[in-house]
Order: structure tokens, then C-alpha cells, then sequence
């Protein structure tokens, strides 16, 4: 596996702030939960913007190694600034670390998220991924994902459950285009190796987003600057799911996890919070 120099993103149309707040009402159908009452567009809608380079620069990893699936095993992201209506955005990818595994080339795949008009960085959005079956490529890089911030004193948790069903992962996926049959399809989702179709790992995660801004930030999304989870195990529709959050005793981050049939889907959650303006780090 040769690994391409950085990636650029093709010329974006502007920022479109009501598919933000779009997406942002479809994740929170699964909390119960209506339109959000800020235009924030929060930290998951660089995810949005961004993943279809990543996509495409795993594509160009992959090609001529034959068949392979991807597996996502971790993400972490980090605000620099708030994505303003109108923005020009671009994006541009790059690999920062990989590794040969049993089962694969595990990767570092970081993109940026840019103010096209003057160069501002926006957001960084590190993935972990496993490319399972292809095992060529010279190692290099550091593959550990950042931990979650250390609590020294620990709050009590608070937990809800959340209801997850097909036509919500359908909705899920046109609002993020993220459109992967495994999470559409339960025949391609089989062929993949899944008893079902399954959800969305960043659904697991945008679901969170919506509550910790709801109970720890006034409604206000974009006072999450960072995030960081790790992916344990896929969700199936109709299983019972609750997301658990511990709240900040002290300092500035909330800690989270996602159970699906008692065993932890998303583990090592935490998000740390801002305050309402200015401090972007």
C-alpha cells in the first residue's frame, strides 16, 4: 500500500447552516427530542463536511489491494473556530500514521477542515481506521488515539435510554450522506459479516453531542470544542441502547459511553466544553 501525499478536497459550496440544523434534528429524533433551539452547528458537522475526503483518500489507499473492509475504530475531533454561515469551506486529508496488524494496515487519517477565503483552520478530525485485509505498507507514525482527560473527582453518572430503529438509521444516513448499504441494507450488511444492518458509529456519537449540549451547555453545541471516542462494538436496530454521561465535578469535560445489550458500543467517551464565546484551543 503506497500512502498519497496530502489530499485536497474539490471546491465545496458555502456552509450551509439549515443542513446543519438539519442533521442536528435527525439525531436528536432518537433522544426524543425536536428541532434544537440554537443554530449552533456543533462539532459533529465537521465530521459531515469532511468525510467525503476521507472517503475518497481511503479509496486511493485501498485501490489495486483487492477486496478489504473498513473498520472504524476510533475519532477524535477538535473545534478552531465556529462554522459561520456562508463560510467557503475546503478540507485537505493526509495519513499520520500507519501499521501492519494480523488482520490488516491499521491508519491515522487526519483532515482539516479550512475557511477557504483566508486560510483559517476550523477543525482537525483524526480517524482510526483498520483497512481489514490489506497488509502491505511501511510502518510509521504514532496509531494511539488521545485518551479521555483524567477525572479527579468523579461526579455521579447520569443515564437515558435512546431508541434506535431502521427508519431512524435510514434518516440518519441521508442527513450525514452517509449512505454505506451495511447500515441500509441488512442482505450487504450480512455479506459484511453483521447479523443486521447496524448503526452508525458517529449516530452513537452525535447522539451524545445533543445531550451533553442539552444538560451541560445551555443547548449551545458549539460550545463543545472537542471530542474524543473509541469504537467497542456495532448497534443493532431495536436493541436496547442507553448512553451514559458523567458530568464535570470539576474542570471542564464530560465523560460518556454508549451500551447497546449491556456490553459498551462506544467506550472512553469525553467531550470537553468551552464557554459560550471566545477560547477556541
Amino acid at each position: 500500500m503506497t500512502l498519497p501525499g496530502p489530499l485536497l478536497a474539490p471546491a465545496a459550496p458555502p456552509f450551509d447552516p439549515a443542513a446543519a440544523r438539519h442533521y442536528r434534528t435527525v439525531t436528536r429524533e432518537a433522544l426524543g427530542r425536536g428541532t434544537p433551539a440554537r443554530p449552533d452547528a456543533g462539532p459533529l458537522t465537521a465530521f459531515v463536511l469532511t468525510h467525503p475526503l476521507a472517503e475518497r483518500t481511503v479509496d486511493a489507499l485501498a485501490a489495486g489491494h483487492g477486496p478489504y473492509s473498513l473498520v472504524h475504530l476510533a475519532q477524535e475531533i477538535v473545534l478552531h473556530a465556529p462554522l459561520r454561515p456562508g463560510t467557503e469551506v475546503g478540507a485537505r486529508a493526509e495519513v499520520l500514521a500507519a501499521r501492519t496488524e494480523p488482520k490488516g494496515s491499521r491508519l491515522a487519517l487526519r483532515t482539516r477542515l479550512t475557511d477557504r477565503t483566508d486560510g483559517t483552520a476550523l477543525a482537525d478530525l483524526t480517524a482510526h481506521i483498520l483497512l481489514a485485509g490489506i497488509r502491505t505498507g511501511e510502518p510509521h507514525g504514532t496509531l494511539t488515539p488521545a485518551a479521555a482527560p483524567r477525572q479527579d473527582v468523579q461526579a455521579t453518572p447520569v443515564s437515558r435510554p435512546v431508541t434506535i430503529d431502521r427508519e431512524w438509521i435510514a434518516r440518519y444516513g441521508e442527513a450525514a450522506g452517509d449512505l454505506n448499504p451495511v447500515h441500509l441494507d441488512p442482505t450487504a450488511a450480512r455479506a459484511a459479516g453483521f447479523p443486521d444492518a447496524i448503526a452508525h458509529g458517529m449516530a452513537l456519537v452525535s447522539m451524545a453531542v445533543e445531550e451533553i449540549a442539552d444538560r451541560y451547555a445551555d443547548g449551545h453545541a458549539d460550545r463543545i470544542r472537542a471530542l474524543g471516542v473509541r469504537f467497542a462494538r456495532p448497534v443493532l436496530p431495536g436493541t436496547e441502547t442507553v448512553l451514559e454521561l458523567t458530568p464535570p465535578a470539576s474542570g471542564d469535560t464530560v465523560l460518556f459511553t454508549v451500551r447497546s445489550q449491556g456490553a459498551a458500543a462506544v467506550k472512553g467517551g469525553w467531550a470537553r466544553l468551552g464557554p459560550e464565546e471566545g477560547e477556541y484551543r
